[in-house]
């Protein structure tokens, strides 16, 4: 429980001809986590299995068949029964299909979107009667069509009749202003267009209706039923890849889980070493495993294969498998957030399950808030089953929560029901210096709690006088200051010799964490004080919620001896308010409690940085 799975390095080498055997075991047997094999002038990288390639291109297929079919991806309860070559087989006719309406949708689209441009330009001429066959090139005429400002209107035509006595106006009013088409004699077509720049004139260019005749109106009911034609079909495609996604969605699930499984067997070779005729693979398995897994392995294989393993050693970069009881590994997803301890250190999950829940509970500290987060983390698990190990976390803080109601008192921030004070050891609302002592004082057990911790990792890496060095010397640093402050309270000593002694206790502790730790030990010394005094934040993040909960218990109140709308009213204000406060209270204790841990907790024992365990045959999970 405090230390990781027992690793054992293993090599596996053996003859080319049973790679793919070794591979199908290894894949099967879920058991090996491979270190991959570097290029070197022994041995190169291996090459791929033979139905990589075919494999690769299957699977590229299916994936965009998933996608263009909209089918959401999940887990696959389809059992695939075909082979590959079947597999191959009916993606390709799926794909012919549904290339087939892709390409019948995009032509219907190109259609329909011509036909919306006709509509458009039809709907702008449909209020003037002029037939369409009129907008042509003419060598004598010329035409203007578009808008101009409302207020030149009255005046338009007697510019033209100033200008030329050869023109012909139609116009029809619209929110853009005044649609005009104006024919006119093209020798003074300057003329004209400097008048209409100065009326605002704004052209239209139309460019899909010079195949047409007759007037707009009478040709906008063709186009919309020809558009309403095209939409059915459109509809029609639709529902044809929809049916094909609904029949195939199965299929292409479960031969999109087979072909990834087989292409990560097909592309395992990538990790191994290889020569012209032999293959070399290089990882850890467990070493409970160990013996079974060999055997295994050498059955499979006909004993063409020689494994060697050994004991990791002392600065083998072991891959880490957590070994928690199943109270305590949902509490390993908070170490998956920050990073795997090394293979020496001791693995803190244990100690987050101790103590993250009393600090989150220390902090939310209601009865009613406590209950509420417990119903919301019960269903949640239930809804969301892949998250359930972060909701066994929040069931466990708020009944830490719960319990700390019941020590300070409040519910829902009352300290009072039906007139009557609520039992409690400590009141978060009017004993502020008794809260505050109890919070360093809870600092102060767990850091020493990580000091104790960092003493045996130092213990086990480094021997006993490096620990007391490292380690042991911060103990020394405390009992000395308490025992220094005793002696003085006591009047044993006096001021100076307080001093003197501090002085001397310090020039110590300074050489003592130079000799464990470097020049880094020295420079943390202050950090001890801020780190204690961090804790502080156990009580005021605390009473910052209480305090909330009252003036929202206080402002909703008042509405209660009012009218029936009053009182609703003064019900919303309860409801939202707790609701506001519960939200800021879980957020602020799950991150002040996640920080107390990873940086004033960890930061005295634990270094991490070491990989996660992930055999071969296990989707990794980024």
């Amino acid at each position: 429980m405090l230390a990781p799975y027992r690793m054992s390095r293993v090599i596996i080498a053996g003859p080319n001809n049973v790679q793919e055997t070794a591979v199908k075991e290894l894949h099967d047997m879920k058991i090996l986590h491979i270190v991959e094999h570097s290029k070197s002038k022994l041995a190169d990288i291996g090459k791929p299995l033979e139905s990589a390639s075919k494999l690769s291109e299957i699977l590229v297929k299916i994936r965009a068949l998933i996608s263009t079919l909209n089918i959401k991806q999940e887990e696959a309860t389809f059992k695939l029964k075909k082979s590959l070559l079947e597999i191959e087989s009916t993606t390709k006719k799926l794909s012919d299909e549904v290339t087939k309406n892709l390409e019948g949708l995009k032509s219907i689209e190109e259609q329909l979107a011509k036909k919306d441009a006709v509509k458009q330009e039809l709907e702008i001429l449909k209020d003037v009667n002029v037939p369409l066959e009129y907008f042509i090139s003419y060598k004598s005429l010329a035409y203007f069509i578009g808008y101009i400002k409302s207020k030149y209107i009255l005046t338009l035509r007697e510019e033209l009749s100033k200008i030329t006595n050869e023109f012909m106006l139609f116009d029809s009013a619209t929110q853009k202003g005044i649609f005009i088409v104006l024919f006119v004699d093209v020798k003074k077509k300057e003329q004209i267009i400097q008048f209409l720049q100065k009326a605002g004139f704004l052209p239209l260019n139309f460019i899909h209706i010079s195949d047409f005749k007759g007037t707009a109106l009478s040709n906008l009911s063709k186009i919309e039923e020809e558009i309403s034609k095209l939409h059915n079909k459109i509809e029609s495609v639709k529902k044809n890849l929809e049916k094909l996604s609904n029949e195939y969605e199965s299929f292409l699930l479960a031969a999109d889980k087979f072909l990834r499984i087989e292409l990560e067997k097909a592309e395992a070779p990538l990790m191994f070493a290889s020569t012209p005729s032999s293959f070399l693979i290089k990882g850890w398995i467990p070493t409970d495993d160990l013996s079974k897994s060999i055997e295994r392995l050498k059955t499979a294989t006909k004993n063409k294969i020689l494994v060697h393993f050994e004991p990791a050693k002392k600065h083998d970069k072991v891959p880490i498998k957590l070994k928690n009881p199943k109270l305590i590994n949902s509490f390993e997803v908070l170490m998956n957030l920050y990073t795997m301890p090394l293979y020496k250190e001791l693995d803190p999950t244990f100690f987050l399950f101790l103590t993250f829940p009393i600090l989150f509970g220390f902090m939310l500290g209601d009865f009613g808030y406590g209950l509420v987060t417990l119903i919301i983390a019960l269903v949640l698990k239930k809804m969301i089953p892949k998250a359930r190990h972060f909701f066994n976390i929040f069931i466990l803080a708020s009944l830490s929560t719960m319990i700390f109601g019941l020590i300070f008192g409040e519910f829902f921030g009352f300290e009072e029901l039906f007139g009557r004070e609520i039992p409690h050891l400590l009141s978060r609302s009017h004993e502020l210096m008794p809260l505050l002592y109890i919070a360093i004082g809870i600092g102060v057990v767990h850091l020493n709690i990580g000091f104790t911790l960092g003493f045996i990792n130092e213990f086990k890496s480094h021997g006993l006088v490096h620990a007391i060095y490292a380690k042991g010397s911060w103990f020394i640093l405390q009992i000395g200051l308490v025992l220094l402050l005793y002696l003085y309270i006591n009047s044993l000593i006096n001021l100076l010799n307080l001093v003197i002694g501090i002085i001397l206790l310090f020039i110590i502790i300074i050489l003592m964490l130079y000799k464990g730790e470097g020049v880094r030990g020295p420079i943390e010394i202050p950090s001890l004080f801020s780190n204690t005094l961090s804790y502080a934040r156990l009580m005021a993040i605390g009473v910052s919620s209480v305090q909330l909960a009252m003036v929202i218990n206080h402002q909703s109140e008042q509405f209660f001896h009012g009218s029936p709308v009053m009182i609703l009213f003064g019900v919303i204000i309860l409801l939202i308010g707790h609701i506001i406060n519960i939200g800021l209270g879980l957020l602020g204790s799950f991150l002040h409690s996640l920080r107390l841990h990873y940086v004033e907790f960890f930061s005295k024992f634990f270094h991490g940085g070491a990989s996660k365990y992930v055999p071969f045959g296990i989707k990794k999970q980024n």
